[in-house]
């Protein structure tokens, strides 16, 4: 029953998020109760144990993406859900693919917009003074630039089908 629901649950998300640019809470919490309760029922306590690791897994390590300004705090709590649901390796599977993904659209925008020169001049420089001159302030820089954006669900659609692909 958690593969149907967890997949309605993702597409319910993905239109939701095209058409508003934005998770609602009550969007994101029932999914990560939907987690808990699904995982409680059919396993006791080692179910529950399973959905709560996947939840503080999944958020947490979204939440630092998060702080630099990566993603939206939607997003963060989506993957709180996502791991609920689907456990820990399932929840980081899918932000590798998420990001990954995320990266080929971000370059394929640069591309059609001329943009990509000049950002990657920008980028080298700001990796560049993180990493050679250890200027970790350059990361507030980073996080106060104005970016393109685009939903994240655009990567985590995605994402979510190659974690399912190699998982199962």
């Amino acid at each position: 029953m958690i593969p149907i629901t967890f997949i309605t649950y993702i597409l319910i998300a993905f239109v939701i998020d095209i058409r508003h640019a934005k998770l609602p809470n009550k969007l994101t919490m029932c999914g990560t109760l939907i987690g808990l309760m699904f995982h409680s029922v059919t396993q006791g306590w080692t179910g529950f144990l399973f959905a709560c690791m996947g939840a503080l897994a999944g958020f947490f390590v979204v939440l630092l993406l998060h702080i630099i300004g990566a993603l939206g705090a939607g997003d963060v709590k989506l993957f709180a859900a996502i791991g609920a649901m689907m456990g820990v390796s399932f929840a980081l599977q899918t932000l590798m693919y998420a990001v990954l993904c995320a990266g080929l659209i971000g370059l394929f925008l640069l591309f059609i917009r001329k943009r990509l020169r000049a950002t990657s001049h920008r980028l080298t420089n700001w990796i560049l003074a993180i990493v050679a001159l250890q200027k970790l302030e350059t990361l507030l820089e980073i996080k106060h630039q104005k970016n393109m954006k685009f939903p994240f669900m655009y990567a985590v659609l995605p994402g979510v089908a190659c974690a399912w692909v190699y998982s199962f």
